[in-house]
């Protein structure tokens, strides 16, 4: 067995990082969100009532993404096939988990809500109503 001695330190460092990801091609990917901030991504909506109806039935999909540097896009497309998106912005509290999600413009908003094992749980009153939609992570 012949032992090969490393002249460079670029070329050490290269082989160290290579251990370190031996599937480095995850790295290219952008796989590794899950390690850096694991709230980025899509949440599909597997819940949604309003006292007692469940909207689910109104619409084909609904579905919450997270993008980096605080900006989320609601995605939403009714049975009749009219799709529509709200754009806000949002702020993750990994110490309390929970989001902060924020929309202007004619509908202003701004709540928080518990994001706990890749789950969104947004609860709260509208008119004498209770809206509570789950979105999970895909």
């Amino acid at each position: 067995m012949k032992i090969v001695k490393l002249k460079s330190p670029i070329l050490v460092g290269i082989c160290s990082l290579l251990t370190i990801f031996p599937n480095f091609s995850a790295v290219k990917k952008g796989d590794l969100k899950e390690i850096t901030k694991p709230h980025l991504g899509v949440y599909e909506c597997k819940q949604a009532q309003l006292g007692t109806k469940d909207l689910l039935e109104d619409f084909t999909s609904i579905h919450l993404e997270l993008k980096d540097a605080h900006h989320f896009i609601l995605y939403y497309e009714y049975k009749n096939g009219q799709k529509n998106k709200w754009e806000g912005k949002y702020d993750y509290n990994k110490k309390e988990q929970t989001i902060t999600l924020q929309l202007d413009g004619e509908y202003p908003f701004k709540r928080s809500f518990p994001l706990q094992k890749g789950q969104i749980t947004v609860s709260f009153p509208v008119g004498n109503k209770q809206l509570c939609l789950i979105f999970e992570q895909k």
